[in-house]
């Protein structure tokens, strides 16, 4: 008699609470102390009732494959980790948190999956210490710097943009905000200004 069985026959679990594979023995022992009881003074057992009781176990149809494969997945067992591996599993979860998406640049930089073309940028401001593009292709950063490689005050540069109709301004030296006089579209910018306005067509596949 295994032990879940006999808490069964103690009152101490339900039946529900016997594995599946052995409620038919635990019925089977429940049927015969009940009628033991109604039939015995004092509700003694004699010693070949154990016996008895196998035998009527024994021809109890066995459970199909199936059945028994699926009591032993879904029977509960203890998951034992080690600190190392835990540890190990974390570090790999907030790796993945942290890393940022497949193919991501920074502020403005489209994806690489994403298709772009390099559009060449050029401002011709004598005396100024730096130039860059900012537009709504970088959330208006100003991230995109330009050089001046020859010294004759031309900035240039060729940035990555995706197909698209984008406003964009030359920042120079970091503060000053100006629209590009060579510009082919402008729009109001809501706060006094203009923006240069850029169409980029898809390329061709």
């Amino acid at each position: 008699m295994t032990d879940p069985v006999r808490r069964y026959l103690d009152g101490e679990v339900e039946l529900e609470s016997v594995p599946p594979s052995q409620r038919a023995e635990a019925v089977a022992w429940g049927r015969l102390l009940d009628a033991f009881r109604r039939e015995l003074p004092g509700g003694s057992a004699p010693p070949w009732l154990e016996q008895r009781v196998m035998a009527e176990i024994r021809v109890l149809p066995a459970p199909g494959r199936l059945r028994r494969a699926m009591e032993w997945v879904l029977q509960p067992r203890p998951l034992r980790i080690s600190p190392l591996m835990a540890g190990a599993a974390v570090a790999v979860v907030l790796a993945l948190l942290l890393a940022p998406p497949f193919g991501g640049g920074g502020p403005g930089m489209p994806s690489v999956r994403e298709a772009v073309i390099l559009v060449q940028f050029s401002l011709e401001a004598p005396g100024a210490r730096s130039v860059a593009v900012g537009g709504d292709f970088d959330a208006w950063a100003g991230s995109h710097a330009l050089s001046d490689a020859d010294g004759d005050g031309v900035w240039t540069g060729r940035i990555p943009v995706s197909p698209g109709v984008h406003s964009y301004m030359f920042l120079i030296d970091g503060s000053d905000w100006v629209t590009d006089p060579g510009a082919e579209r402008y729009a109001d910018d809501g706060f006094g200004n203009r923006n240069a306005v850029l169409a980029i067509a898809t390329p061709a596949t």
